[in-house]
């Protein structure tokens, strides 16, 4: 047994390998063997064996993954703390059947029973068995109440992950808490010292650098008396720096290109030439989508669509085109919503920067959270996860339910973070493709304002008063009415009357049709809002405080005379989505508030194709399943009121959440219309109106009211009398000024030429808040308050988001440059100077080469934080071009002992292409490959295994010969091709994908039908160039696939192999052509990078 402790900890420690978690199941799947092997050989036999003595001493102590500790952290610690630690933990006052869980050594131990987990085994894990409930077990756990099913599938799957513990496995010797000094940690650690530029090293091969920093990889290099790798041929080079750029494989005419090119600055053309290529985007916006975890779908049950998310990608791929400065492209991720001057898209002139906060949205969600606030805390844990290790390297994320374990991360640092994101909500911004929109409003409401400067000046008050007046039309309505038969036609009568009283006909005949409408807005009590909660009564020109808006569609219509684009007066002191024409897009939004009420009653009048809806715990996902958000959400006919101002309530499902925070908000599309008066919030029914004396309304009161409202009109205002002339048509624009009609208009006609809209997801600034924190990470538990604000080590100072943003993207941050030179560093050259790249912390791994890491940060910043400039000096350095092979000169015992594992980089890394790489390469090889860049993904193609709810129709087996990272990710429906070379699930960060080497793989290339079909194609291509013999088809044929040349030996050796096939099949056609085409795609010289 302890020979084989010995072989499971060198494997553990074999610094290449990355399989702690395999190697730990394994080893204790080999335990529980032997312990069954010593039981069946019963008890006198072990007597004999005395040396062998079962105890916690089997397990050696394991380091556990940083995901593993991350894991335990954050999802079965709080499991333990909560519901277990009152009974088995040191502090209890009296520990039940003597099991501790606030330690490794306590649940290996065990109690009274024996061991309480066996990692790996969930059968005869103890705990696994109190916690399901299982009967004629063992005792169930918790007493009290059984966990929940997540909680059990988490414990679970952490003992089948080998249970890693970062807690000790030793016995505690004390149950005192020690005082963490949080400074301490922060002086001692290395990430977190300030980034100064080094010397440079003194180097013995003067010769060797073409780079400083190579000055600084050749130091070590002969410290340990070893010398560089030589140089890699040109072809090699060139296919490498093709892949590392653009993800694609030059072409054969690249190829030659390069070769026959003499001059000394030859491979700098070819970077300039990659680093400007369209492609160069592409290529590394898909590192960036491996670590905000992108995806179109939010997984859970029916994986619902994440509308919109190709536009973040899209978003990526032109920023990395553009080599947006780093520090830009951090406030554009934290802050875009919120800066000054925005980018600018250079062609269409639409907000970039907006689109960068779209990445906190990404994340998985559900739609029938049965807790959702804890919903809320859950999601804001994954955003706080992204955000850290993205652009710190921090395990920020470790903080939620306890202060860091290792670093100097406080969990009031961890809540303060999540006071941005509670301050804040999703929205599904409307971009303005050339500013089109925006420009169409200006003139828009330029237009509505001349034609109500037109109708102010008109004299059409002076002229009505030397004619007859409204009360008179009135009055005559009135016995139209009364002298008509219920069959009689009333034309000619309202002819007859109006003649004879000297009226005009036409109007005469819509008094007659209107005159009941016209008097019921007019004798209208109003509201009784005495007693009620009114949340909000929308008057004035501006919106109320807190009340913000997305799009161009929300304007207040203020206290003055104002006509939309399509002619219509305005209620006056509304706010209305329709006041520049009915294509504008937008949504209002409400503050954060507490519901503290069963209903929300909404005066308003809108159209079939607007929504109103509660956001409760920022959670939207109720607009596809409103299971447990019944009556939260208004649309389709739910908002019509056919015309007329309704009330419309919000109610159902509401009152469960009393005591939650939500917001409000009101959403035109562009289809539609919606104008808001005023929100209440009552237990009971929407206000009623005004009770008491009824009011008189004849042609005497009207007649007098068409005095006031002309002394209205000339101020300026609206008098209630307009309003119902003009809705009810007794009065149209044309009546009074035809240059006002004419304004008006021409206003119409532009709102209805509006063009479309593209939406994006993107944040948006809500109520500021600060945020509680959660003890012991339960939202159920509330703790002390904490103001939003950066990590307390770095600045601790209250900050806005775009503060926030700014204290992020600072060299006086030695965090952010640092991270992001490692990841370019990690990506070109396989492994990072930190080789945890998204854990900088004491988990992580120290840098292999510090000063070189500051170097290179500071060479960045220096260079306006250019991630281009970075690269270029990189790949063009003497340490990239190495071959992969160690210098002849150095002894394989030499490199054994001092740099096994080449982190001092005495030669290069042999790399495997990634499945969107292998995938492009064969699409480019087969002539298939579409350019097209940007629009909306290309369905998956579903195999027949990927069954399930939520999938989707299926997408064409070669992807259209779109690039690959064209191809759309649903979260249940992930590209099997892509799983298969570790493309990673899109649940959490990942800046190092696993680089495994699993049999699936070759299959995969041996039989996924895309291959197979591609080869096919490569072999087409080839047999239809015309004039050439069977040697030089080879050739072609290698040299297209491979980018080599063959030699004479393996034309050879492929000739054969073709009249092989050839025989096999009988005959001699393009068949064997396509089994030589498929085995060079199975090759190592395709799909690694030498």
């Amino acid at each position: 047994m302890s020979h084989l402790n010995q072989q499971y900890e060198s494997l553990e420690k074999a610094p290449h390998l990355n399989v702690c978690g395999k190697v730990r199941q394994l080893r204790h799947v080999v335990e529980q063997a032997c312990m069954r092997a010593i039981t069946a050989v019963g008890l006198g036999t072990l007597a004999c064996m005395g040396a062998l003595v079962v105890t916690p001493a089997l397990w050696a102590e394991d380091a556990p993954t940083a995901d593993e500790v991350q894991f335990f952290e954050s999802k079965v610690r709080p499991i333990f703390v909560e519901h277990c630690y009152e009974c088995h933990s040191a502090t209890s006052d009296e520990v039940e059947a003597e099991l501790l869980l606030d330690s490794k050594w306590g649940w290996m131990t065990g109690g009274e029973s024996g061991p309480a987990i066996i990692p790996g085994n969930l059968d005869d894990s103890l705990v696994i068995d109190a916690v399901r409930y299982e009967e004629d077990k063992v005792t169930a756990m918790p007493p009290r109440s059984k966990l929940s099913d997540k909680e059990i599938e988490i414990l679970e799957k952490w003992v089948q992950m080998g249970a890693p513990d970062p807690r000790t496995s030793k016995k505690p010797v004390t149950t005192e808490t020690k005082e963490v000094d949080f400074q301490k940690r922060f002086n001692e650690h290395w990430s977190w010292r300030p980034i100064t530029k080094p010397e440079l090293p003194w180097v013995g091969d003067g010769e060797w650098p073409r780079s400083d920093l190579d000055r600084f990889i050749l130091h070590k290099i002969e410290a340990a008396g070893l010398k560089p790798a030589s140089e890699a041929d040109r072809r090699t080079w060139l296919r490498r720096v093709y892949f590392d750029l653009i993800g694609l494989p030059p072409t054969v005419d690249q190829i030659a290109a390069f070769l026959g090119d003499d001059s000394d600055n030859a491979h700098e053309k070819v970077v300039d030439e990659l680093l400007k290529s369209p492609h160069f985007g592409e290529k590394w916006a898909r590192h960036w989508m491996d670590l905000v975890r992108y995806a179109e779908t939010y997984g859970h049950e029916f994986d619902y669509p994440l509308r919109y998310a190709h536009e973040y990608r899209d978003y990526l791929i032109r920023a990395f085109n553009a080599d947006v400065p780093f520090d830009q492209f951090i406030r554009e991720h934290i802050a875009g919503d919120l800066l000054d001057k925005p980018r600018q898209n250079p062609e269409e002139g639409w907000n970039e920067s907006i689109i960068g906060t779209g990445f906190w949205y990404l994340h998985e969600a559900t739609h029938a959270p049965t807790d959702v606030l804890g919903n809320e805390a859950d999601i804001m844990d994954n955003q706080i996860d992204v955000f850290g290790k993205s652009f710190l390297g921090l395990t920020i994320a470790c903080a939620r339910c306890h202060d860091h374990k290792f670093d100097a991360i406080t969990t009031a640092d961890y809540y303060a973070l999540t006071a941005y994101l509670q301050s804040s909500c999703r929205q599904e911004y409307p971009l303005d493709l050339s500013g089109k929109r925006a420009a169409a409003n200006r003139e828009i409401n330029r237009l509505r304002g001349r034609g109500v400067d037109a109708l102010k000046a008109s004299d059409w008050i002076v002229a009505r008063e030397s004619r007859k007046n409204f009360g008179d039309y009135y009055r005559v309505a009135l016995r139209v009415i009364a002298e008509s038969k219920p069959d009689t036609d009333k034309t000619v009568l309202v002819g007859e009357l109006a003649k004879a009283e000297e009226l005009d006909a036409a109007m005469l005949q819509r008094w007659v049709d209107k005159h009941e409408s016209i008097k019921n807005e007019l004798i209208d009590p109003g509201y009784d809002l005495k007693n009620q909660n009114v949340f909000a009564d929308l008057q004035g020109d501006e919106l109320p405080e807190g009340w913000t808006t997305s799009g161009l569609a929300f304007s207040p219509t203020g206290s003055a005379l104002q006509f939309s684009s399509d002619g219509e007066v305005l209620v006056p002191d509304t706010v209305d989505s329709a006041v520049n024409g009915k294509k504008q897009v937008g949504i209002l939004r409400s503050p954060t508030f507490e519901i503290t009420t069963d209903r929300i009653h909404v005066l308003m009048k809108a159209s079939a194709g607007a929504a109103v809806r509660v956001v409760i715990d920022n959670f939207q996902m109720a607009e596809f399943n409103a299971l447990l958000f019944r009556g939260t959400f208004l649309n389709n006919k739910g908002t019509d009121t056919q015309g007329q101002w309704q009330w419309k309530s919000l109610a159902g499902d509401l009152r469960k959440y009393k005591g939650h925070n939500a917001y409000l908000e009101f959403i035109d599309n562009g289809d539609a219309f919606i104008a808001i008066d005023k929100v209440v919030f009552s237990d009971g029914g929407p206000p009623g109106k005004v009770g008491g004396k009824e009011t008189v309304f004849d042609a005497g009161s009207l007649s007098q009211m068409e005095k006031q409202a002309a002394i209205d009109w000339k101020n300026g205002t609206v008098h209630p009398l307009m309003l119902a002339l003009f809705r009810n048509q007794i009065l149209s624009v044309a009546d009074i000024s035809q240059e006002a009609a004419e304004s008006l208009g021409q206003a119409r006609q532009m709102a209805e030429a509006l063009p479309p809209v593209r939406r994006v997801i993107a944040m948006a600034q809500g109520t500021s808040e600060d945020a509680h924190v959660y003890i012991r990470g339960s939202h159920q538990n509330i703790g002390e308050v904490v103001p939003a604000r950066f990590l307390e080590v770095l600045d601790g100072e209250p900050a806005t988001r775009l503060e926030l943003a700014d204290r992020v993207a600072t060299l006086e941050n030695p965090l952010t440059a640092r991270v992001i030179a490692n990841r370019i560093w990690h990506h070109l050259f396989g492994v990072g100077i930190v080789p945890t790249v998204d854990d900088f912390g004491p988990q992580g791994l120290p840098p292999s080469h510090p000063k070189l890491l500051d170097w290179l940060a500071t060479d960045l910043v220096e260079h306006g934080w250019s991630l281009k400039h970075l690269m270029k000096q990189m790949v063009l350095s003497s340490t990239y071009r190495q071959r992969n092979v160690a210098n002849t000169g150095i002894s394989e015992k030499l490199i054994a002992s001092v740099d096994p594992s080449n982190d001092l980089l005495h030669r290069m890394r042999v790399r495997r292409l990634s499945g969107e790489a292998i995938r492009d390469a064969v699409l480019v090889a087969s002539g298939r490959f579409d350019p097209k860049p940007f629009g909306p993904s290309v369905a998956t193609h579903r195999t027949p295994f990927m069954t399930g709810r939520g999938a989707r129709a299926s997408g064409p087996l070669d992807g259209n010969g779109r690039r690959s990272v064209y191809l759309s990710v649903y979260r249940n429906f992930l590209n099997p091709f892509m799983l298969t070379f570790d493309m990673p699930s899109p649940f959490g960060p990942q800046g190092r994908r696993s680089n495994s080497n699993v049999p699936a793989q070759a299959l995969t290339l041996m039989n996924d039908p895309f291959v197979v079909g591609q080869a096919k194609v490569i072999a087409d291509k080839i047999l239809a160039v015309p004039g050439q013999d069977k040697e030089q088809k080879i050739a072609i044929m290698v040299e297209s696939v491979q980018g080599v040349v063959p030699t004479e030996k393996q034309t050879r050796q492929f000739l054969q192999f073709l009249e092989n096939q050839t025989k096999a099949y009988g005959k001699e056609d393009n068949r064997a052509w396509a089994d030589l085409a498929h085995a060079l795609l199975n090759m190592k010289a395709f799909y690694f990078l030498q």
